[in-house]
């Protein structure tokens, strides 16, 4: 769309929106000639029209428009007029000749409201915005909105209105969305450009139409506190070593079996090192290892003495792992502060705050605890690093917005000939020079055009950025520290406790009573020293150790990170 395309201009014109431009010097006395164009369904109505025309046109809304049309007799059905597309031109002469045309509206009709008596239709138009987002796809929208956006910090797009989900993603960007006279959906921005698209001079303005619009103190939040927690599960595998041999098995292999058969006892089967490690609560790893009591052999210690054993599931010397797994919640809390100008002083403050959570769910997680463990132990953080920094970074660049959006509350408007304002539209910025001295960024437009009195007035708005300071880069903060040190994951050796004799057939002593607390392996002798001598239970023991809460309790860490966030500080003298 071209900008600038009309002949009051003292210096060049401006050329398209976003390429090299000089601003338009709008000056006064010039006389025009003027006419609208008024195409509906294609029709030029313009000779029906009775009364006003006018357009409102502002930043982040619809336009809209209304005329009277006076219809002749015949037939009406009023209801067969919505949706009708609705254009309306302006064509202005100048005294020396010159023609400028300038679309004004492009929509639709909405609300037809029918006067039978005075046979008149009122029509009022949109140029159906939302309507038209809500038809565009989410990769359009994507495309055309840009900003950020977290699905742990908005409901799912699915099933909702394109509309909804196009203000979320404009909530991070210091910017509109909104339609060009032609009807083009776009996104115009905010801040205004260093140098005017068009300055309005000396009595350009209409007697007193200047007027100001001061922001009040209370609305311009200069301080913005963001509570955000990001939880995510943990998972814990905790292996555990045993180690049992049995005293007299002393060296490896066949010679420690013939160390330990001139005085057999009970050994463990590999069903007792195996319950023993489920019954303290764990979970076997891998098999049971080591050395098993050899099995039926002619002369196994070259003694002449034949061995006779039909059990495959004695053990002389074992070792096992047994693990457990455990879910652990982690919370990360981050205190985000964004201050604008006077945000940081007690005695300035405004402040505003806002908070987002995520949640990371996980069916790994849900199934850990009762999946078999594999491998030495571990820690697994299931965190997820791109939604961390979506939901941080759509929460970072939203303060920012709401606090740039909160220091350009102030409106300064002032009202000119339509003629003036051909091509002024809300992507430029404006300059004033006439009863005030100003500078912004266009807000709002609107065009009245009586018909019957050949007036045609347009009223411009702009809106005016106080603030200043300077800005940080809006980057993601660090993760707080939630590690914890590993645990350790082995006993020492297990101990052994035989019965079934009043003394040790080895070292002669007495043999110490039972102890049902003792973990490793208690058994009997084979050969009895006396008939008395109690026998011991046979059984396999071992302990899991304690895990301590601040492995099983939630953990959290905390972060606060400050960012200051500098306002752009427009001309503003009255």
């Amino acid at each position: 769309m071209l900008i600038g395309a009309q002949p009051l201009a003292s210096g060049p014109l401006a050329v398209a929106l976003g390429s090299p431009y000089e601003p338009v010097y709008v000056v006064r006395g010039q006389a025009f000639n003027w006419r609208v164009r008024l195409l509906v369904d294609g029709v030029d109505l313009t000779g029906q029209v009775t009364g006003t025309l006018d357009v409102d046109r502002e930043e982040g809304a619809a336009a809209v428009a209304g005329f009277v049309i006076y219809l002749p007799p015949g037939p009406v059905v009023p209801d067969d007029w919505k949706g009708k597309a609705v254009q309306l031109d302006f064509i202005s002469r100048d005294r020396d000749g010159v023609i400028t045309e300038a679309r004004l509206f492009a929509g639709r009709l909405e609300m037809p409201e029918w006067d039978p008596t005075w046979r008149l239709l009122a029509c009022d138009c949109s140029d159906q915005l939302q309507q038209r987002v809500e038809g565009m796809t989410i990769e359009a929208i994507d495309a055309l909105t840009g900003g950020h956006w977290s699905a742990d910090l908005f409901e799912p797009v699915t099933g909702r209105s394109r509309w909804d989900y196009a203000q979320e993603r404009m909530e991070s960007r210091p910017a509109s969305l909104d339609c060009s006279p032609t009807g083009t959906v776009r996104v115009t921005n905010w801040a205004a450009a260093g140098m005017p698209h068009y300055v309005f001079g000396p009595g350009t303005t209409l007697f007193e139409s200047v007027q100001i619009d001061l922001q009040p103190l209370g609305a311009a939040t200069n301080r913005l506190e963001i509570d955000a927690a990001y939880r995510f599960p943990r998972l814990w595998q905790h292996v555990q070593g045993f180690g049992w041999q049995h005293p007299q098995y002393t060296g490896s292999g066949i010679p420690g079996f013939c160390a330990w058969r001139p005085w057999t006892s009970d050994l463990p089967t590999t069903e007792m090192i195996e319950d023993a490690i489920s019954g303290a609560g764990l979970t076997l790893v891998g098999n049971v290892g080591g050395y098993k009591l050899p099995l039926s052999a002619n002369d196994p210690c070259g003694d002449g003495v034949a061995w006779i054993n039909t059990f495959d599931n004695l053990w002389l010397s074992a070792g096992a792992s047994g693990a457990r797994r455990w879910v652990q919640q982690v919370t990360e809390r981050y205190t985000l502060l964004l201050t604008a100008p006077g945000g940081e002083d007690v005695a300035t403050q405004v402040i505003a705050r806002d908070s987002g959570n995520v949640a990371i769910e996980s069916a790994q997680a849900d199934e850990w605890e009762d999946g078999r463990p594999t491998g030495d132990g571990s820690v697994t953080d299931l965190a997820d690093e791109v939604r961390r920094n979506s939901a941080l970074l759509t929460l970072l660049w939203g303060g920012a917005v709401e606090l740039l959006s909160a220091h350009r509350g102030t409106t300064l408007s002032w009202q000119v000939p339509t003629d003036l304002a051909l091509g002024v539209d809300l992507v430029h910025t404006l300059r004033l020079e006439d009863r005030a001295l100003a500078q912004g960024k266009c807000r709002r437009i609107q065009h009245q055009i009586d018909i019957e009195s050949g007036t045609a007035i347009t009223t411009i708005s702009v809106a005016i950025s106080r603030g200043g300071g300077v800005g940080d880069t809006l980057n993601v903060p660090p993760r707080p520290d939630t590690s914890l040190p590993p645990l350790g994951g082995s006993n020492p050796a297990l101990p052994t406790q035989l019965g079934g004799r009043l003394n040790d057939p080895i070292t002669g002593f007495p043999i110490p009573p039972y102890d049902d607390e003792r973990l490793g392996f208690s058994g009997n002798w084979d050969a009895k020293d006396d008939l008395t001598a109690p026998d011991f239970p046979r059984r396999f023991k071992v302990n899991a150790v304690e895990i301590p809460d601040i492995y099983r309790d939630e953990r959290t860490g905390e972060l606060t990170a400050h960012y200051r966030v500098a306002i752009p500080n427009d001309l503003l003298e009255l």
